[in-house]
């Protein structure tokens, strides 16, 4: 809680994060009213503004994968996370969006097996690349 300063937390857990290689490591996620944090052994490794989340995007059906998804960031690369309790967390964050920023923060849904493709790495930053998901894959039924 001290590294948060005054904002006020909703949601603390344990999940993996995807790096630019493809390979999980164990975080804590945190999100307040004002961030969405990467913290690794007390020490905050990544600060994702509510307002610089640009689209949140998760894999559905026929894809077996339930709990990936990723939150794309305007100003930089994306966070790639897998959590058991990815519906609740896409909700919050879609809900504080809302709220900072009077309206909705796009969802998209996509059908593969993983979100590499849909996701902007470190990389692809550097080259200039964003790997933004077509607009046929965006659900306004997801829409607050």
């Amino acid at each position: 809680m001290k590294l948060l300063g005054g904002e006020r937390l909703f949601y603390a857990d344990k999940m993996k994060k995807t790096n630019m290689y493809g390979w999980t490591q164990e975080r804590t996620l945190v999100i307040t009213d004002v961030n969405i944090y990467n913290i690794h052994k007390k020490e905050i490794k990544r600060a994702i503004a509510i307002k610089d989340v640009s689209a949140l995007i998760k894999c559905v059906p026929p894809s077996k994968n339930t709990s990936e998804f990723t939150v794309q960031v305007q100003t930089s690369y994306d966070y790639r996370l897998i959590s058991a309790r990815r519906d609740e967390i896409m909700d919050l964050i879609k809900r504080l969006y809302i709220v900072k920023m009077n309206k909705n923060v796009p969802i998209f849904h996509v059908m593969s097996k993983d979100l590499e493709d849909y996701t902007t790495t470190e990389k692809d930053m550097k080259k200039g690349e964003n790997r933004y998901p077509p607009r046929e894959f965006r659900v306004e039924s997801e829409d607050l």
